[in-house]
């Protein structure tokens, strides 16, 4: 087997996703090296079910967003998911308008404490931390992933509502 074959298999039993520095370390290869390696490996598996998704610091397995109705229609039959609270579904959508972006900025635009909202959107695995904000207390920056935009149905962030259209405003400006 190859590095790129050896590499998927340790993505693949990293479960949660394993840390790009780490498969970096153990195969002696720059973080550049890496990533291209990566990139090759996202680009080999994009027109497949499973698909390598990564941020700043981890890689893992995600379904491929084209296959979301067909997964959710296969464990409908089991239980129906369980749709987004109005808490939940704000503050992933703050987070999908703003990303990357700390819990302190989400909670400066919901007005409350996101703690345990954050928690259960990351156990979903509709968003993960992609990173940290050169900061005092260098907090966590967040980002949505690939789960989020197929429960929504839609590949790509760029497919989400316009925000300002939604809120009926002009120019990038809100009318008020």
């Amino acid at each position: 087997m190859g590095l790129k074959e050896n590499i998927e298999a340790i993505i693949f039993l990293g479960g949660d996703g394993v840390k790009i520095k780490e498969i970096s370390k153990s195969f002696s290869l720059s973080l550049l090296d890496t990533i291209n390696i990566l990139n090759e490996l996202k680009e080999d598996r994009k027109n497949t079910g499973i698909n390598i998704d990564f941020g700043d610091e981890m890689v893992y397995f995600v379904t491929n967003p084209h296959c979301g109705e067909a997964v959710t229609n296969f464990y409908e039959q089991e239980s129906k998911p369980k749709k987004l609270s109005g808490a939940a579904l704000e503050t992933v959508s703050i987070i999908a308008y703003k990303q990357p972006v700390t819990k302190s900025e989400i909670e400066a635009i919901r007005g409350v404490s996101t703690d345990r909202i954050i928690q259960t959107l990351e156990e979903k695995k509709f968003i993960r931390v992609c990173g940290r904000k050169e900061t005092p207390g260098r907090p966590n920056l967040y980002e949505i992933t690939s789960n989020f935009l197929a429960y929504l149905d839609i590949s790509r962030v760029e497919e989400l509502p316009n925000y300002y259209e939604m809120k009926g405003s002009k120019n990038g400006k809100d009318e008020n």
